[in-house]
């Protein structure tokens, strides 16, 4: 187990439907006493629709003062809370890979995902491709639109899961952004696929702890960043951008997708809300 129980709670502490601490409801416009547990069953998707989205979570402030896009971020923060030794593994491992000098306001993240992503692929065992995926030449030039709209960037955070990627990437920056700083995942183990099961098929010295210690060291490097270049049909790299403009340690965020999708997903990480 990698992540932290959701709840402690089991079945067994529900109150029985016939006691006096409960109310059952007959229909969705019901009213009942809002001090006892109440229990309604529909076939309707949403049965109770209420514009109140945060009283029950515990997050500070009233339903205004939450958008979207910063629900989104609790819940995924509240879901991906990591097993206290992963917690430990992970801050290890940042801190091999980022250094103390490092400014977020000058520094662009480039998640790149790729190898079973990609349409075309030839990873046995890993389901068809999802993406027609960018060249690396557009993701470098995202970054050199960011270089030109802010020339006080000087770091570059370069991550992926796919080993063929980074170099060929970072070669590239060096040969026309020789300037920037290049930042990478350090111990990253880069199992060359999205999937964390069955790694025995990808790579001979690996276990899914360090793969999945791996990910989220990259996703939390990249919360060091202000700019983004990714492709929100990842859903990785949509969730880092989105997980970056309430959790992350720049000012603001900015973000080129250079393979969009059209969904509310995407845009939340395109331009928040």
């Amino acid at each position: 187990c990698y992540f932290s129980p959701l709840t402690n709670c089991k079945l067994s502490d529900v109150d029985p439907i016939d006691h006096e601490s409960s109310a059952v409801l007959t229909n969705a416009k019901e009213e009942y006493d809002r001090s006892v547990r109440t229990l309604y069953s529909s076939l309707q998707k949403h049965p109770r629709l209420s514009e109140d989205k945060t009283s029950w979570s515990n997050l500070p402030g009233s339903p205004s003062d939450h958008s979207q896009t910063s629900l989104t971020a609790a819940f995924l923060a509240y879901n991906l809370q990591p097993q206290p030794w992963l917690q430990k593994e992970i801050d290890s491992r940042l801190r091999r890979s980022i250094p103390l000098d490092l400014d977020p306001e000058r520094t662009v993240g480039v998640p790149i995902r790729r190898s079973d992503k990609c349409f075309g692929h030839n990873i046995s065992g890993s389901a068809g491709g999802e993406l027609d995926c960018p060249p690396l030449e557009e993701y470098l030039d995202a970054v050199k639109t960011f270089v030109k709209f802010d020339p006080l960037i000087d770091s570059v955070i370069v991550t992926s899961e796919d080993p063929t990627v980074c170099p060929e990437f970072i070669a590239l920056l060096k040969g026309e952004l020789p300037n920037l700083r290049v930042l990478t995942n350090v111990g990253d183990v880069q199992q060359g696929t999205g999937s964390a099961s069955k790694l025995e098929s990808y790579k001979d010295v690996v276990n899914n702890a360090d793969v999945i210690a791996s990910a989220l060291t990259s996703f939390h490097m990249h919360l060091r960043a202000r700019y983004f270049v990714l492709t929100t049909k990842s859903s990785w790299t949509t969730s880092i951008a989105i997980f970056a403009r309430v959790y992350g340690f720049a000012s603001e965020i900015y973000v080129i997708d250079i393979g969009r999708n059209t969904n509310a997903y995407s845009s939340m990480a395109r331009r928040s809300g």
